[in-house]
């Protein structure tokens, strides 16, 4: 066989490169991430009925497994009003079915305004804490209490966690602790997510100064620690032309930095459900975690890969925000491929 001449290696060295970049991501070499596959449960929660405090919608869940019930916080929309709503129930199933309050104390100061709560047990002071936005100087966070997470009617009065210091739109605010400090996410003019801390020790004062640690969002960053993995996990929405959905970045420390897995990780696309069944959303929209446990450290199993969100169909995303129908359900994770881990 005759050796190539140098004009006819060069040719082939061109070809075979431009072939590299339009094989599929895993035969060029690189990992590849391709859609998840979700399976779509019935609905968890649909509105109440009419008259109710619930009667339009519920969204923006925070759900917790504590001492033989499952503890369900949600926004409330009934025609007027957002307002805070919680239901128990021993079996997920059975949450629809369940007696629901309205949180009457979980308020704005100067409307009955209460939003996109997050639920959870801070053991240094054995006290639940319940945080939420108010729409107060352009929305600001706020945080009551309860040595009873049963006890709908013994929330504090709330408090503020933390006064506005810049001048853009503050939404949907997540705290997560490591063994060490308390870390308060947000976003920030719906594009930015923003991270402060404090000592346990100081925990729920002395907030450090904002830093901007992730971008390319549209609300609703929701942090865990990965259970048995030194490793945490971000979720965070991004409104599309095709619907809402959650991405998925990984750090090593709640500090960051912070990277980017997909912008897809749960789409309406990848929705799968039992032909018996009603597909009642094509959206993935502010998803919380079926955690491992209740308390402040927020673990969670990417093995078990359940998740409560909120959704609607898209035929029914056209009308003004307020009268949406959400509703919340569990998408539980049947993709083959593991996420990608930082080790």
């Amino acid at each position: 066989m005759q050796p190539f001449s140098e004009s006819q290696s060069t040719a082939i060295l061109l070809v075979c490169t431009a072939a590299a970049f339009l094989l599929p991501q895993s035969a060029a070499g690189e990992p590849e991430n391709p859609e998840r596959l979700w399976h779509l449960a019935p609905q968890t929660l649909r509105p109440g009925g009419a008259g109710s405090f619930d009667s339009v919608a519920v969204k923006d869940p925070s759900i917790v497994f504590f001492d033989g019930n499952w503890h369900l916080f949600y926004t409330a929309r009934d025609e007027d009003h957002y307002t805070t709503g919680y239901v128990r129930a021993e079996r997920l199933e059975e949450l629809h079915r369940a007696t629901r309050w309205e949180l009457t104390k979980v308020r704005s100061k100067k409307e009955r305004y209460g939003c996109a709560p997050q639920v959870f047990y801070f053991a240094p002071h054995k006290k639940w804490y319940l945080l939420f936005q108010n729409r107060d100087s352009n929305y600001q966070p706020m945080l009551c209490h309860n040595a009873n997470i049963s006890d709908a009617s013994d929330w504090s009065t709330p408090e503020i966690l933390l006064r506005k210091d810049s001048p853009q739109k503050w939404i949907d605010f997540w705290i997560i602790c490591d063994q060490h400090r308390a870390h308060l996410f947000y976003t920030e003019a719906h594009q930015g997510i923003m991270h402060r801390s404090t000592t346990l020790e100081k925990f729920p004062h002395a907030w450090g100064p904002a830093k901007q640690v992730f971008s390319d969002v549209h609300e609703a960053a929701h942090i865990y620690k990965v259970l048995g993995r030194p490793e945490y996990h971000m979720i965070y929405e991004r409104n599309t032309p095709e619907g809402r959905c959650l991405g998925l970045a990984i750090a090593g420390t709640l500090e960051g930095p912070w990277r980017k897995v997909t912008d897809r990780y749960a789409t309406g696309d990848g929705l799968q459900h039992a032909p018996t069944e009603k597909k009642w959303t094509e959206m993935v929209s502010h998803g919380e975690a079926i955690r491992s446990g209740y308390d402040q450290h927020l673990e969670y199993d990417p093995a078990d890969g359940r998740w409560l969100i909120q959704g609607i169909l898209r035929n029914q995303s056209h009308a003004p925000y307020p009268t949406l129908p959400w509703q919340l359900g569990i998408i539980t994770d049947t993709s083959s491929q593991p996420i990608p881990t930082l080790q």
